[in-house]
């Protein structure tokens, strides 16, 4: 009986809710404006979402690199971002310290410098234990951070450029000019590094060479005028491939040569070193670069090992995954184009 009650009820109740939603329903034009409201505003959410976790990849990115190139792309980007403010102020603080270190390499250049006299110097400062390295006459990055460090000891400027002054403190003596120091043996290596030193390279020419090298595909983990390990491997690359003596050193016609390979490729080089500095941005760990490299291999365009090295065998690799997906084939990654390839499966 009760069974039966039931039935009736639902049966009853059915046809209520029914003609109900049909009358909610009748005005269709009014729920269709409503339901085109309800679904802009949920994808200027959803986009606004996705601009705002751009931004906040990009600023990490910049971070991580900071360069003052990084930081000027990003008010490039963002000129009235919610990271503006700090950008300014970092990049202000990048420029300072890059002119206070172009007067200093000046006052040094100025002071005209022989192989003989670096040699003493580098001896003064093996001496009071802030230079390990080999003593050749020759100014590298060990060089520069040693004097840095001896300026720092000091309290002076830590600019890694002497001045006249300084000169005399370093080497305790009333003259400018230090004794003579016995002759440095000669080998390619270094007669390559003090022609390359006489060049007289400013800082953009020296990040003008590294993205000509990026351009042509090779890696020297970024553009930022100075050369460290990454853009001597680079430059010795280079050099084994073109057929000259691989020194990791620039001599003028060989500056001169890279600016005429990379300009040959025209737009192509251009575009090449502008995905260059934007997948630099994304500021890629060891670690990072070789899981991309194992997503490679594991999706059969790369063969080999995974050792975080970006070199032409995995710049290839990056421009057939690219061009198998409807990229543009650069070689470099993008923000999105790392998600993608991580999130990627085997077809």
């Amino acid at each position: 009986m009760l069974q039966r009650e039931g039935e009736i009820v639902r049966g009853f109740c059915f046809p209520l809710v029914t003609a109900s939603m049909v009358s909610i329903a009748a005005p269709s034009v009014h729920a269709d404006q409503n339901l085109g409201e309800v679904i802009g505003t949920i994808a200027r959410t959803v986009l606004e979402q996705q601009q705002a976790a751009h931004e906040q990849a990009l600023w990490a990115g910049v971070v991580e690199n900071g360069s003052a190139a990084a930081y000027r792309q990003y008010l490039d980007a963002y000129p009235q971002g919610p990271n503006a403010k700090s950008a300014r102020e970092q990049l202000a603080k990048l420029e300072a310290a890059a002119a206070a270190t172009n007067r200093a390499a000046q006052a040094e250049a100025a002071l005209a410098l022989t192989q003989a006299d670096r040699v003493a110097i580098q001896r003064r400062l093996d001496a009071l234990g802030f230079y390990k390295t080999s003593i050749d006459g020759v100014f590298g990055a060990g060089t520069r951070r040693s004097i840095a460090a001896w300026q720092e000891s000091r309290k002076l400027p830590s600019t890694g450029y002497l001045n006249a002054e300084q000169l005399r403190l370093l080497l305790g003596r009333a003259g400018s000019t230090p004794a003579p120091a016995p002759p440095v043996v000669d080998n390619p290596v270094t007669s390559a590094a003090q022609a390359e030193l006489n060049l007289g390279l400013t800082r953009p020419q020296r990040v003008q060479i590294q993205r000509d090298l990026i351009a042509l595909g090779y890696d020297t983990n970024g553009a930022d005028g100075l050369f460290g390990a990454g853009t001597r491997e680079a430059i010795r690359a280079w050099q084994r491939n073109t057929g000259q003596r691989a020194t990791g050193y620039v001599t003028a016609a060989q500056v001169g040569a890279l600016r005429s390979d990379a300009e040959a490729r025209g737009s192509e080089a251009l575009g090449g070193r502008a995905a260059a500095i934007d997948e630099d941005l994304l500021g890629l760990t060891r670690s990072e670069r070789t899981q991309i490299q194992q997503r490679l291999i594991g999706l059969g365009y790369l063969k080999g090992q995974a050792d975080g090295v970006f070199g032409a065998s995995t710049r290839n690799a990056i421009s057939r995954w690219q061009g198998d997906n409807g990229l543009d084939e650069s070689g470099y990654l993008t923000a999105e184009q790392v998600r993608r390839l991580r999130e990627q499966v085997r077809r």
